[in-house]
């Protein structure tokens, strides 16, 4: 019986990215598709279908950023069949699918189906049209003494390996039996040429979008996403939003936001990419996504009685969804939200989804747009004040790789870790040069965690400041206080924010 689409295949996976690009650029596995490095959607397939992945390269630097494991070739110059062999070396699990890293639409079903075919055999190998997919194969442990031998004899060519391992080959008519025959054009794509990548630039938004595929050329856009959902379920979730917001917002005149309903309605389309990456079901996970935020603002105030917002949300999930299409849903929407506040728990599939797309929407350069228009309609502007506010962007984006709960949102997160620790260098090294101040971004451990503080040089009359810090108990964490008072004229600066919930946090009394 096939293993379910969520269930991890029991093989490792190793990216190759150690190619020298001579028709196009060495750098061609972080060359762009629809605004993502082509390895970076390689590895968001893999990571949904093995527990480990591994990018064996030459060049470990650039490719950090994935947060994966990064093996070396153990001589170099040995082409393809030294990765391979540097990576099984290196595997905790018998048998690794190995890809090349610039194979940008990578296909779940194709890849599970290969792997069933393995049974007994060394090597599984694809041959969709005129060749053997030798870098889209499955290759055992038991090839290791084969590749070895043949490396000592500086025989590299991966065909000659089929000579000494029991290898299966797939040709067409497999394809066609498995009813995999419209997708491997994709599948099996290489980025070589300039003409290579030109052609499929724009493959994401013009291939339609098949049930449960990885987010990769058939991914739809964000206007697209939201056509899973009826458009009366949808307004129903935008008025449920903006009346509990404008409630709050009259009953705390003083108070001022940006709109829950842009929040979620992004959330949700993230949430949707996420769940495909990682095999879940798309649409519960969009739905989850734009209702999370639902119970915010309950009853026209924020956490009324301690009651948790995420208790309120799931009062409007039923009032919202029961009675349509979507009601066989509520169930796992209500958990999914519900396992957003129980962090120290195990949460559900969807909820770890949901608590991930929820914090990729404040990363990166969307982080960095939303800090400065959350703080304008607070009316805080482009001041020092400001600027000493950006260690909470830069506080929860140090441990956004070790709080995401997913591992697409794990590998999204290290990219949008080193962009927001990148604009808020350039910022402030701009504020200095232009006269306008001088900061400095160190690391402060409070609580036990460490804080990436932006701390000012003088006080603004010119005088010495001292930093203190103090934990205080929220409804929904462990806040912190930052003091800045100035030792020379009396000023003193405050303001407060949760601490990211990784390991060692000290737990609310």
């Amino acid at each position: 019986m096939p293993e379910p689409s969520s269930k991890k295949i029991n093989a490792s996976c190793l990216i190759l990215a150690g190619g020298k690009g001579k028709r196009l650029t060495p750098d061609k596995p972080l060359l762009r598709i629809d605004g993502r490095p082509i390895i970076e959607r390689t590895a968001s397939v893999a990571a949904s279908l093995f527990a480990e992945v591994l990018i064996v390269t030459n060049t470990p630097e650039k490719y950090e950023f994935l947060g994966l494991p990064l093996v070396a070739d153990e001589r170099q110059g040995c082409g393809p069949l030294m990765g391979i062999y540097s990576g099984l070396k290196r595997i905790e699990c018998e048998v690794a699918f190995v890809c090349a890293a610039d194979m940008p639409f990578l296909s779940q079903e194709v890849i599970r189906s290969q792997f069933r075919e393995l049974g007994a055999f060394d090597i599984v190998v694809p041959c969709p049209k005129k060749g053997p997919e030798f870098l889209h194969a499955f290759y055992s442990k038991r090839c290791l003494p084969a590749i070895q031998e043949a490396l000592a004899a500086d025989i590299f060519k991966l065909e000659m390996l089929t000579e000494s391992c029991n290898t299966l080959r797939l040709y067409g008519d497999w394809f066609a039996r498995h009813g995999l025959t419209e997708q491997m054009e994709l599948a099996f794509v290489n980025i070589n040429t300039p003409q290579d990548y030109q052609r499929w630039q724009g493959q994401e938004a013009s291939e339609p979008e098949k049930p449960g595929a990885s987010p990769g050329p058939a991914a739809a856009s964000g206007g697209e996403a939201l056509k899973l959902i009826d458009s009366a379920v949808l307004q129903e979730i935008r008025r449920t939003l903006t009346e509990q917001e404008t409630a709050f917002q009259k009953n705390s005149p003083e108070e001022s936001f940006s709109s829950l309903w842009s929040h979620s309605f992004r959330a949700g389309r993230i949430a949707r990419r996420i769940a495909e990456a990682e095999g879940q079901e798309p649409e519960p996970a969009l739905l989850a996504g734009l209702l999370h935020d639902t119970g915010k603002f309950a009853h026209g105030s924020y956490h009324e009685d301690d009651i948790p917002e995420e208790r309120n949300a799931v009062e409007f999930v039923i009032r919202i969804l029961a009675g349509t299409a979507y009601e066989k849903w509520i169930p796992i929407v209500n958990q999914a939200i519900l396992s957003m506040y129980l962090e120290d728990e195990a949460t559900s599939d969807i909820g770890r989804v949901v608590h991930d797309a929820d914090n990729l929407d404040k990363l990166g350069c969307l982080g960095v747009g939303q800090f400065f228009a959350k703080n304008a309609l607070r009316r805080r502007f482009l001041d020092d004040e400001l600027m000493v506010r950006a260690s909470i962007e830069l506080t929860y984006s140090h441990h956004a790789p070790d709080t995401l709960k997913t591992a697409t949102g794990r590998s999204l997160a290290r990219e949008r870790k080193l962009r927001t620790r990148r604009f808020y260098t350039d910022l402030l090294e701009e504020w200095a040069q232009l006269g306008l101040g001088a900061f400095d971004i160190v690391e402060e451990d409070i609580a036990g965690i460490v804080c990436l503080m932006v701390v000012p040089r003088a006080c603004s009359c010119g005088g010495r400041l001292e930093l203190q810090s103090d934990i205080r108990d929220a409804i929904k964490c462990r806040s912190v206080i930052v003091r800045y008072p100035c030792a020379d004229c009396g000023k003193k600066s405050e303001y407060s924010f949760c601490l990211p919930n990784v390991k060692g946090l000290p737990r609310r009394r």
